[in-house]
């Protein structure tokens, strides 16, 4: 099969400029982005940090793939790479001799391209390692027939097998196995946090690194030869210098020698080069993984991955022009891609784009049949490379629209403008502010702070000192920082809440009380609503209702202030709030804004409680700590439910006609039915037995499927138990 004959297209180059910018603007708010991108990288940096952090400066935990980079699609797993300390690997033997630590030499003498043994330099049996835990680095050699002594992989990935599966879940010990370097561990997600799903398999693929004292040959001669390219940029070059390289407990699988090999990993070199990627190169890099697999892995499944789609987006964005990079020119790019694919395939032969000496399709592919039905399938997408494109869109049906259109490409342009949201047509430049806006917010409130939530006190108190005593280490900005200590601060003032609830001396506690209030309010600006929620709940806990009431009128005076809410959480289906009278609208899209509107902008968190917050928490909550660890809440339906306990019976009763309203709005994600039991609570504390039952029922049907945790069955006893009772009474009379 000739490639010139994968060449041909239906359409000219003219009209894939044409089509890309509608299929540009659509990924931009539902798969792809820049801003969504760089959101994703300030949070897996700090939340590098903060593992650091709780791990005393030792061991490091770094995010790979599409959870680093913001490219994840429905199948994508979790890659993380753990660097212990204390073990180094040198190219060189003199840039050993003055580290301290444990000492291997690189001998690639033998191996293949991207691969090498490593030989023990030099050691200290008085210096600890990870392995330190029933073993020993002793115990992960094996000395040859001359006398070296090689650290096995094969020893290292099934000691962190054995160290997953001795790891407690809430799920229970995961299931392990191994994948390439890593130790694989598969659990679900119970609540759908993660996968957004209930039950929802997560992956997460543990490679264990160690450190290069210097960048290997290959990465040095790559870093030497960037200065003849526009992309990446020497901005990114230089970055990239500072970073280091490592190896990874994996083999050749062709080699004799598999398990005394590793592999050198370029993982924070590579992810820095998807953190600089363009809208365009983002959308397409994504687009290639989502026809992979939706059409290629059928065919030949395990035969090609992300990486390889990552890698040629690098080799094409390293031969595209730098006025290229336009929203027209995203087909083109895409179908340009394709066209280096095939290439590869029918040569067999992909090179790693850092160490140029590799062949990532080095036995891959080896059946002429699979190649065959590889270079078929892109020989099928490249001719009619937009529809294929269209039907990979989420979030927007653009492939009815096209094929409404006959594939003619003014007439779908033209129903674009007549049926499709303004935002990817006419409103894009004014959308994408909020949008921005929205990643950011969301890339701590969620990323950050729902794992920030499970902490204990010293843990919390570690991130504090962390963060004040290296604030200049983390390269994510202050205000995304001064957030997440805000955040740090709220949940220690949680915990110490708890301890006053429980503390005997009252005289004594009263003035911390009001201490730990001015503390936490000094802490509540992280958006406008759920900040002060937490001050709310707080001040309820310690029986200080007035003041809890006013508090919630000047939240309420906070949002009538605000003409639109942008809402980053997870349990509503809905973007935005817009304040009405006494209640707050909820709307699917967040709406254009120019950006001299954005000061009118604001944004509302979901509120974050763990288990252990039980003591403090009102009533309707407790009971949500009985089946989870740690849950989220609707803003508006907190702020309603807590303005409910606040209120007099017919202001009461008016608050839970709100609560009702802004319950409804939320209806259809996998975190709505907490919300119906909060509802339920409202109406059974008000002797309304059959709202109450009505609402739990509601909550129960949502997740009785799923076998989901949910307090409502015990609700609905109870409320059945009180029918009956009050039934009893009424016949006795």
């Amino acid at each position: 099969m000739e490639v010139i004959y994968l060449r041909q297209s239906k359409f000219s180059d003219e009209d894939l400029r044409k089509i890309s910018p509608i299929l540009s603007k659509s990924m931009f708010f539902t798969m792809a982005s820049s801003c969504k991108t760089e959101a994703q990288k300030k949070s897996m940096l700090m939340l590098e940090f903060l593992y650091l952090s709780r791990h005393k400066q030792t061991v490091r935990r770094y995010f790979g793939g599409s959870a680093a980079e913001g490219t994840a699609i429905k199948t994508s797993d979790v890659d993380k790479m753990i660097v212990g300390p204390n073990i180094y690997v040198c190219s060189e033997q003199a840039d050993g001799e003055q580290v301290k630590g444990h000492v291997f030499l690189m001998d690639a003498s033998d191996s293949s391209p991207g691969h090498t043994k490593l030989v023990l330099l030099k050691t200290d049996p008085n210096i600890p390692t990870v392995f330190d835990q029933g073993n020993t680095l002793y115990d992960m050699l094996e000395e040859t027939q001359d006398g070296r002594r090689l650290l096995s992989s094969e020893k290292v990935v099934t000691f962190w097998m054995d160290f997953m599966r001795k790891r407690q879940t809430s799920t229970g010990p995961p299931e392990t196995f191994r994948h390439g370097p890593c130790a694989t561990t598969v659990t679900t997600d119970p609540q759908g946090y993660i996968k957004n799903e209930i039950g929802g398999v997560i992956e997460q693929d543990f490679a264990h690194g160690l450190l290069f004292c210097s960048p290997p040959s290959m990465g040095k001669d790559w870093l030497r030869n960037r200065v003849n390219f526009s992309w990446p940029s020497q901005k990114i070059v230089q970055k990239i210098m500072s970073l280091k390289c490592h190896v990874v407990a994996v083999g050749d699988k062709m080699s004799q020698h598999s398990s005394l090999e590793w592999r050198i990993s370029y993982l924070l070199w590579e992810r820095e080069l998807v953190w600089s990627f363009n809208d365009i190169q983002l959308q397409c890099y994504v687009l290639l993984k989502a026809l992979l697999k939706k059409y290629i892995d059928p065919v030949a499944p395990d035969e090609l991955s992300s990486y390889h789609m990552k890698t040629i987006v690098f080799w094409e964005s390293e031969d595209t022009e730098e006025n290229c990079w336009g929203q027209e020119f995203l087909i083109p790019f895409l179908r340009n891609c394709l066209w280096r694919l095939s290439e590869c395939v029918l040569n067999r032969s992909l090179k790693h784009f850092i160490e140029r000496d590799k062949n990532l399709l080095l036995g891959k592919m080896c059946e002429i049949e699979i190649k065959e039905s590889v270079l078929k399938v892109i020989k099928d997408i490249i001719p009619d490379i937009i529809t294929y494109s269209l039907k990979c869109i989420d979030g927007i049906d653009l492939t009815t629209t096209w094929q409404k259109s006959d594939h003619n490409i003014e007439t779908f342009l033209r129903k674009c403008l007549a049926c499709h949201n303004s935002r990817i047509t006419f409103d894009f430049n004014d959308s994408k502010l909020p949008v921005k806006v929205y990643h950011y917010e969301r890339a701590y409130a969620i990323g950050v702070n729902a794992e920030t939530v499970l902490a204990d006190f010293s843990t919390l108190a570690q991130y504090h000192v962390s963060l004040e005593e290296c604030d200049r280490d983390i390269e994510v900005d202050d205000k995304f920082k001064r957030s997440v200590k805000m955040f740090i601060h709220m949940r220690s003032a949680m915990i110490l809440a708890r301890q006053l609830l429980s503390s005997k001396n009252n005289a004594a506690a009263s003035e911390t009380i009001q201490k730990l209030m001015n503390f936490m309010e000094e802490n509540s600006a992280l958006d406008v609503i759920s900040g002060k929620l937490y001050v709310v709940t707080c001040l309820l806990a310690f029986d200080k209702r007035e003041e809890a009431s006013r508090e919630l009128q000047n939240i309420a005076s906070s949002i009538r202030n605000a003409s639109v809410l942008i809402y980053t959480g997870m349990c509503s289906s809905c973007e935005i709030m817009r304040p009405s009278g006494e209640t707050l609208i909820q709307e699917k899209r967040i709406p254009p804004c120019s950006s001299s509107q954005m000061e009118f902008l604001s944004v509302a968190h979901d509120a974050i409680f763990a288990q252990e917050d039980c003591p403090v928490l009102p009533d309707a909550l407790k009971y949500e700590c009985m089946v989870d660890r740690a849950f989220l809440l609707h803003p508006a339906v907190y702020f309603f439910y807590l303005r409910c306990l606040c209120r007099k019976t017919q202001e009461k009763m008016e608050d839970i006609a709100r609560l009702h309203a802004v319950v409804n709005d939320c209806n259809g994600t996998l975190h709505s039915y907490r919300s119906f039991n909060i509802l339920g609570h409202c109406y059974f504390e008000n002797g309304n037995f059959q709202s109450a039952f009505d609402c739990y029922a509601t909550s129960f049907s949502q997740t009785v499927q799923s076998g989901r945790p949910n307090v409502a069955i015990y609700m609905l006893l109870v409320i059945l138990l009180n029918i009956f009772q009050t039934q009893g009474s009424e016949n006795l009379r």
